[in-house]
């Protein structure tokens, strides 16, 4: 009788602290569960990711701002009706004492900066030691550097499986003009393929 007792108070305790414990388990998985099946929730996942990385550059190549540009469409053209081909800002990272400039750079027009955009796309990068000296190409971008600051830049393509262009990864030298080494071209370079990839699994690249 006493057994059967001590039995019945055993199976009444592991009922009210495990079977809440449980409960919470299943509450907690099945919450998360939903939270990785909301897109937006992966989304920004990807965001932080794709945030390090920057954060990554920043402190590996002592460089003064590194963001990335996405092309998109903006409206259309009045008489025809096809998409207007622009491009904004969609992250940035800058270092201590350096101004951001993502929120300048919003629903661009591609033409007007054709020429650096088309370099990209022909050669995958695009690189300038120094804005100052006037005897290299600069592909357009001169003008801009002196509103932003940009003494040295380098610009990685961002392109999907099939090879099409979707953006581009810069990394600037605000303070003082900087040459880029082959290593911190690759480093570069191997960082805009990871990126491109993280964004691929948002948009569904091809």
């Amino acid at each position: 009788m006493e057994s059967s007792v001590i039995v019945t108070i055993i199976v009444a305790l592991i009922t009210a602290v495990i079977g809440p414990a449980v409960l919470e388990y299943v509450k907690s998985y099945v919450k998360r569960k939903e939270a990785t099946e909301d897109p937006m929730y992966e989304e920004m996942e990807s965001d932080i990711l794709i945030n390090e990385q920057l954060d990554y550059l920043l402190n590996e190549l002592d460089c003064d701002r590194v963001w990335i540009l996405q092309f998109h469409n903006g409206g259309h053209y009045y008489a025809s009706g096809v998409s207007i081909k622009k491009f904004s800002f969609f992250y940035e990272t800058v270092g201590i004492g350096i101004a951001p400039i993502r929120e300048k750079f919003q629903n661009i027009p591609t033409s007007f900066f054709s020429r650096s955009l088309k370099e990209i796309h022909d050669n995958d990068d695009l690189c300038v030691d120094d804005m100052h000296d006037e005897s290299r190409p600069a592909f357009g971008l001169r003008d801009t550097a002196e509103g932003t600051g940009c003494q040295s830049i380098f610009l990685a393509a961002l392109k999907t499986p099939s090879g099409k262009l979707h953006g581009a990864l810069g990394v600037e030298f605000v303070k003082e003009p900087k040459g880029f080494t082959e290593d911190q071209k690759d480093l570069i370079r191997d960082t805009a393929t990871y990126v491109s990839g993280t964004l691929g699994l948002i948009h569904k690249f091809k």
